[in-house]
C-alpha cells in the first residue's frame, strides 16, 4: 500500500473515531440574531435563502466544525452550502477537542458544500437531505502524518454524533 494513501487513511479513520466516540463536551455557535417583529410569511418565503443558520431546535442539519490540526493552529474556515456562506471563522486546535455547531436549515435534496481553508484547501462534497429527519454532519480540518499535506474530512450520518 502506498505510504500516502496508509497516511491519509490513519487520520481520517482518527477523525471518524473521534467524532463518532466523543470528546470533551463541544462549543456552541452564538444564536443567530433575531428581530422583535414578526416576520411578515408571504415576504420571508420570498427573501429568506434556502440556507441559512437557524437556532438549533429549528435546524435539519446539525453541523460540526473543527480544527485537528496542530501544525495550522488556528486555521480560518469558510463553510457554504449550495454558494451561502454559513461559517467563515478562525478555530483553535484546543488539544482537538474543540467541535463547534452550527445549526442550519437545508431544504430536502441534494446539495454541495464546500470548505476552504486559509491554508489553500479547497474541498466540495456532495450530501441529500431527506424529506424528513435531522442530518448530523461533521467536518475536521486535518494533516497528514507527516505534516506536509492538509485536507478536510467530511461525514454525514442520520442519528446524533456521540459528542454531540
Amino acid at each position: 500500500m502506498d505510504r500516502n494513501v496508509f497516511l491519509r487513511a490513519a487520520v481520517l479513520s482518527g477523525t471518524a473515531f473521534v467524532a463518532v466516540v466523543g470528546c470533551a463536551g463541544p462549543s456552541a455557535a452564538p444564536d443567530p440574531p433575531s428581530t422583535d417583529a414578526a416576520p411578515n410569511p408571504a415576504i420571508s418565503s420570498l427573501t429568506a435563502p434556502a440556507v441559512r443558520l437557524v437556532e438549533e431546535h429549528q435546524a435539519d442539519l446539525h453541523l460540526w466544525v473543527s480544527n485537528q490540526s496542530f501544525t495550522d493552529d488556528p486555521v480560518v474556515l469558510t463553510v457554504s452550502i449550495d454558494g451561502t456562506e454559513i461559517v467563515d471563522r478562525r478555530f483553535a486546535v484546543e488539544g482537538q477537542h474543540n467541535f463547534v455547531l452550527f445549526p442550519v436549515q437545508v431544504p430536502p435534496g441534494r446539495h454541495v458544500v464546500r470548505v476552504v481553508s486559509g491554508t489553500g484547501v479547497d474541498v466540495q462534497e456532495t450530501f441529500t437531505m431527506p424529506e424528513a429527519g435531522r442530518q448530523y454532519a461533521a467536518i475536521g480540518y486535518v494533516n497528514s502524518v507527516d505534516g506536509r499535506g492538509r485536507d478536510v474530512d467530511w461525514f454525514i450520518q442520520s442519528t446524533p454524533i456521540a459528542f454531540a
